[in-house]
């Protein structure tokens, strides 16, 4: 199996890549390469009470539950804990707006850049499968640090630093496929990886065919997820399997699980919105104080 190793990626790097799978699709940016900011928040309580105002005693709008997607509103916090979102109602099918309080969701990517490699390639009729035969879970470098990291990688894509983060992305060929590694560390050590699929799928069943592999492939590697959510806005879709990718281009459906192994968090989750999928994966150290971990 092609692993499309960089000659400068470390050990760290190709023992993550493989142990983690982590394959996400994004959509390209139309003209020069810019950067994109994913705005979108997911309910990482069990469950999420949206008020009226930013207050626990303020009239509930709706309950989400573990696994939904909102939109962030606002980039302001109120009242220190209190992000404004918009949501599509389950009940209704109407926008609603509220509160929640930030520790129940999570911010989706919002400090990772996204940068068009290939502006105007076509969408891939027929992507090549994926082969995790074989494939042995080590263990990720956790703490490795930043000068470590571009010793073996070289000079990154771009470097940015948000939230008291700082995030470090490369091109890679992995897998047989066309990625964007990033390396997020915090106090220049390494603390989460994330990696983007830079392809776009023609049948966007096939987003829904991958990711069911890779979590079964961690399923029978690691054991059953710790949460294993499928959130449907729209049930209509549900019963029908053809429909499943119509319904998660359009934001109809979102997929996400979590697993625990040796001290790293996995995390895979599959969200769309306006014909633009969202297929996004990431490993966090489980034991750094990191506002990126889960």
């Amino acid at each position: 199996m092609n692993r499309g190793k960089s000659g400068r990626a470390g050990h760290a790097v190709r023992s993550a890549a493989v142990a983690l799978l982590l394959l996400a699709g994004v959509s390209f940016l139309r003209g020069p390469a810019r950067a994109q900011t994913i705005v979108r928040l997911e309910v990482t309580a069990d469950k999420a009470v949206i008020h009226l105002e930013p207050d626990g005693r303020s009239p509930v709008v709706e309950t989400l539950f573990r696994g939904a997607i909102v939109r962030l509103s606002s980039a302001l916090k109120f009242r220190t804990n209190w992000f404004y979102v918009l949501f599509v109602s389950s009940r209704s099918g109407r926008t609603l707006a509220g509160y929640v309080l930030d520790g129940f969701v999570r911010k989706l990517d919002s400090t990772l850049r996204v940068i068009n490699l290939t502006p105007g390639e076509d969408e891939i009729v027929d992507p090549k499968e994926i082969d995790l035969t074989g494939e042995p879970m080590p263990k990720v470098e956790w703490g490795k640090t930043k000068a470590g990291i571009l010793r073996a990688e070289g000079r990154p894509l771009t470097r940015e630093v948000s939230g008291g983060l700082e995030f470090l992305s490369y091109s890679r060929d992995l897998l047989g496929k066309k990625c964007l590694l990033a390396y997020v560390l915090n106090d220049e050590k390494l603390v989460a990886i994330r990696l983007h699929l830079l392809e776009k799928y023609a049948d966007k069943n096939r987003y829904i065919a991958d990711y069911n592999k890779i979590r079964d492939f961690l399923n029978e590697k690691v054991g059953e997820p710790r949460y294993d959510n499928v959130v449907w806005r729209d049930l209509a879709h549900a019963e029908k399997a053809e429909d499943w990718g119509r319904a998660l281009s359009s934001g109809g459906v979102s997929l996400s699980s979590e697993w625990v192994f040796s001290g790293t968090g996995l995390r895979l989750s599959l969200t769309g919105e306006n014909n633009e999928i969202l297929f996004a994966a990431e490993a966090n150290d489980i034991k750094a104080k990191n506002p990126a971990s889960f």
